[in-house]
């Protein structure tokens, strides 16, 4: 059996890049959502070197081509972190390629966004509004390989909650965190009920259950150095346990752990004040 599975995953590897690519992924969610709130963006695009692959290729777009192979240009802007402009189409479109980031800013890809243009128009504004999508795009994405996961990641899952709405307006308020996200108990598990990385509907692992039943908090620094973990347990207004509260700080070497536990512990009290039940936290919030 041993043997066949890692047939199995070997073959997967192997598979053309495109072959790996889902046609509604988290990646092309964050397009759609970004087309939805900028109509006047004519194309934009993600290309990204999907895990297992080698080959750098789109996995999101509002034109199609999803699966081509990235060329010169957009493998300039990976390896060197410098944006590519460029006036085309008889000087009608604008066109700003910048590295694609993760929260911690670690490129993960390089996104391509095109705006009409005429003669005059201002060539730095247009690059600045394109780095400011991409900046808040990264705020939202986990590690190249989130982007790759399917949308929603359950089907059943949904973003309109009332705990979504709270997540939202406690990243707005504190920006200090990189990510914030709530597993809260609808019964029977405890799912991601708002979150800042999307995984709607995922179940809570054993680290987040010894969390919950614990009451212990988990404090870890990810694989890079670059992020601290803390995660604490949730309660409602009446002191009910109701799930996990997990929230990432960017971190360095030589940062004081005790500082994001104390910080972490300020912001989940704050919000615990504004929930009543998991069961409210699970309405639909229009």
């Amino acid at each position: 059996m041993l043997r066949i599975i890692s047939v199995l995953l070997a073959a997967a590897f192997a598979m053309p890049a495109y072959a790996q690519i889902l046609q509604k992924n988290y990646a092309q969610e964050l397009t759609d959502e970004v087309m939805a709130k900028n109509p006047d963006i004519l194309v934009i695009m993600m290309h990204v070197t999907p895990p297992g692959s080698k080959e750098n290729v789109i996995i999101a777009s509002n034109i199609g081509r999803i699966g081509k192979a990235g060329d010169e240009d957009d493998m300039r802007v990976i390896n060197t972190g410098k944006s590519n402009l460029e006036v085309a189409h008889g000087g009608t479109r604008f066109e700003v390629e910048s590295t694609l980031q993760e929260a911690s800013k670690l490129t993960v890809g390089a996104l391509g966004i095109v705006f009409s243009f005429k003669n005059g128009d201002d060539k730095l504004a247009l690059e600045k509004r394109a780095l400011k999508i991409r900046d808040d795009l990264s705020k939202r994405i986990l590690h190249a390989k989130q982007l790759m996961e399917p949308w929603p990641y359950i089907a059943t899952a949904t973003t309109k909650t009332h705990a979504q709405k709270l997540v939202d307006e406690t990243i707005a308020k504190h920006p200090e965190l990189l990510i914030l996200a709530l597993h809260v108990s609808d019964g029977k598990d405890y799912p991601i009920m708002g979150s800042t990385i999307g995984r709607h509907g995922k179940k809570a692992d054993d680290d987040d259950m010894a969390v919950i039943k614990t009451g212990k908090p988990n404090l870890e620094i990810n694989e890079n150095g670059l992020r601290f973990e803390v995660e604490l347990q949730l309660k409602d207004m009446a002191g009910n346990v109701i799930g996990a509260f997990s929230t990432v700080f960017p971190y360095k070497k030589g940062d004081a752990e005790t500082g994001f536990l104390k910080q972490a512990e300020a912001v989940r009290d704050e919000l615990q004040k504004k929930i009543a039940s998991a069961a409210k936290l699970a309405e639909l919030d229009p």
